[in-house]
């Protein structure tokens, strides 16, 4: 499936136009019916659509008819391992799984996943317009929203220029502000740097994946400067290399449900992070529907921690696979309390964005 977003998102040079998922839909012998997704991601850590596609026709598909869905994350971990390629695929059957089993016992998702911590979450809200004049606009007009939380796409102009942003939006907006920046591995160890020294006096949160994920040298260098709390992104693609992170002085990461096991997988590996003392951010890749934001926020009611924000992706597509979309109020999204998911989906829509 592809479809297009709304306004287009630079990440790291790079200008996303439209965003591709595989959505699945899983049916029990009872009729409950249970939606999954991912996104491709191959430079998350993540795959590719022709690969997840390819993993959900030759095994996949046929290994998940007659089997016991109540089986969970221990059914989707089991599918995984029977896959070389397209690994991913097995996040959108873990999802449609918590989203069809909770349909069945009448309960949320995330009761399946150990019950809800909080009722409601603040947004963490994307600023990556390209410009820095629209960028400033739409922080102000979310901030009288209701907004408090914003992310700064950074490592695709002159440092200086990036710099100058968050100070202004700092002086601007005032101390109820919460910010903090993401460059998508675009930047080196020395921008990394003299950005977190230029933007000292906007008191950033975190400054998350500054470098290449391959980039351990200049990782070392960042954080021994010990300037600004560092997160990761695209170098946790497992639980082993959060901890092998951490042991190096990262202060905590994005948890995304694409490389991590789908749902089961992240509220596990949250858990290990609140042990170690990590932070805890969950995030879309841009731009996933309904379902995957539902799932998240689903995840973001559960996690021992979300001090480091959540932010659902469906807002930037022009259009939402699902009938009702999830829509913060003053800048909070409520943890849903349907069952399953909460969501339905739009089979028409589903049909006209299909790729053929």
């Amino acid at each position: 499936m592809s479809l297009p977003l709304a306004k287009p998102v630079l990440m790291s040079g790079l200008r996303l136009d439209r965003s591709q998922s595989l959505v699945i839909r899983l049916e029990s012998e009872s009729g409950f019916v249970g939606w999954g997704e991912v996104n491709a991601a191959p430079s998350h850590g993540g795959d590719s659509l022709v690969e997840m596609y390819e993993a959900w026709n030759t095994i996949l598909k046929s290994s998940l008819k007659g089997s016991d869905a109540l089986g969970l994350g221990a059914l989707s971990q089991a599918l995984a391992a029977q896959l070389s390629i397209g690994c991913s695929a097995t996040t959108a059957v873990d999802m449609a799984l918590h989203d069809l089993v909770g349909q069945h016992l009448g309960v949320p998702a995330h009761v399946l996943l150990g019950g809800k911590r909080r009722s409601e979450v603040a947004a963490l809200w994307l600023i990556g317009t390209g410009s820095r004049d629209t960028d400033l606009a739409e922080a102000e007009r979310l901030f009288t929203a209701g907004f408090r939380f914003f992310k700064l796409k950074v490592g695709v102009h002159a440092v200086e220029e990036e710099i100058e942003l968050a100070l202004t939006l700092r002086g601007r907006l005032g101390p109820e502000l919460r910010l903090c920046a993401d460059a998508n591995m675009g930047m080196t160890a020395e921008q990394a740097i003299r950005y977190a020294k230029g933007v000292a006096p906007s008191c950033l949160e975190f400054f998350e994946q500054p470098l290449h994920k391959d980039d351990l040298l200049g990782l070392k260098q960042l954080l021994a400067a010990d300037l600004i709390p560092v997160g990761l992104d695209e170098s946790l693609t497992s639980l082993d290399a959060l901890l092998s992170h951490a042991a190096l002085g990262t202060q905590g990461g994005s948890l995304k449900t694409l490389k991590l096991g789908g749902m089961s997988g992240v509220a596990s590996i949250a858990q290990v992070c609140a042990a170690h003392r990590q932070h805890i951010n969950l995030a879309g890749k841009i731009a996933e529907t309904g379902i995957a934001s539902a799932a998240l926020i689903h995840l973001a009611g559960v996690v021992p921690n979300i001090d480091w924000g959540v932010s659902p992706s469906h807002s930037y597509l022009v259009e939402d696979i699902v009938r009702e979309t999830m829509k913060p109020s003053r800048g909070v999204y409520q943890v849903p309390s349907g069952p399953g998911l909460g969501v339905a989906v739009d089979e028409s829509l589903l049909e006209r964005y299909r790729i053929t």
